[in-house]
Formats: C-alpha cells, sequence, structure tokens
C-alpha cells in the first residue's frame, strides 16, 4: 500500500544538519554513533499525511513510498515553525501560552513558543538553528 494523503505513516528515521550534526533519530544506535546518550525514548514516529500542523516537505517525500522503502527528504527551517489555534494549544499543554515557553512535542521533540497573539501561537522546534534545513532518512515501517 503506498502512501497517500490521508495515510498514517511510521517511520524510522534520522535527521542531520547540513554539518552532520544529529537533530533527532528514532534510533538508540545512531544517537550513539553521534555522541547523543539520555533518558529520550528512542522509537519511530508516526506521521498523518495531510494532517495539520505540518511539515509539509516531510509529508509530500513520503507520498507514494511503501513499506519497506527509504528515502532521503529535505526540510528547510521555516517547516518547523508551526502554528496552532490558541485555544486549542492551550488546551493541549494545560496551561496558558507564555512567549519562550517550552514545550515538548510526543515524538521526543522540544520547541519553544516564539509568538502568540488572541488567536495563535507559534512554536519553533529548532530554534537555535534558525535557517539550516534538515535532512530526513527515513523508512517506512507501516501504512494505514
Amino acid at each position: 500500500m503506498a502512501v497517500e494523503q490521508g495515510s498514517k505513516v511510521k517511520l524510522a528515521f534520522t535527521a542531520t544538519y547540513p554539518d552532520g550534526e544529529l537533530y533527532d533519530t528514532s534510533s538508540r544506535e545512531v544517537a550513539a554513533e553521534h555522541g547523543v546518550e539520555g533518558d529520550k525514548r528512542f522509537r519511530p514516529i508516526v506521521v498523518e499525511v495531510g494532517s495539520s500542523p505540518t511539515i509539509q516537505s516531510l509529508q509530500e517525500g513520503l507520498l507514494g513510498m511503501e513499506v519497506g522503502d527509504t528515502r532521503e527528504i529535505t526540510v528547510p527551517h521555516e517547516e518547523f515553525r508551526l502554528t496552532w489555534d490558541r485555544t486549542e494549544f492551550e488546551t493541549m499543554v494545560d496551561e496558558p501560552a507564555t512567549e519562550g515557553m517550552e514545550v515538548h512535542a510526543k515524538t521526543g521533540l522540544i520547541g519553544r513558543v516564539v509568538s502568540l497573539d488572541d488567536e495563535s501561537v507559534t512554536v519553533d522546534f529548532d530554534p537555535d538553528r534558525a535557517g539550516e534545513s534538515l535532512t530526513f532518512d527515513v523508512e517506512v515501517l507501516e501504512v494505514e
């Protein structure tokens, strides 16, 4: 079954910066190779293609892939700035949004609220490396 709009895709992944530094991975072994240790739970992520908020390039890069396929997908930094409806965001994090607050995604990524107004909240999931793209090496494990 090929990935299409609306598919839920389980991915093994490794994301790196242009200089080769590790951003994130689902593999404990890859993390160890990069000298990264800690309490992170290394596990595949699930991406719902077409969902929002979204990392567009990653979702588009998955289209047409099937279980077992691998691909390299480049994602520009701007796509790591995701915007939510403020009420939805505050319900999700169970506290009022404030600029600079740290949030933890289900995938294990840590983001920072970089802007907010009465209606929306924008979180940057890589604020310290603004402007740098990431390369995702992905393998499709499951497609629903």
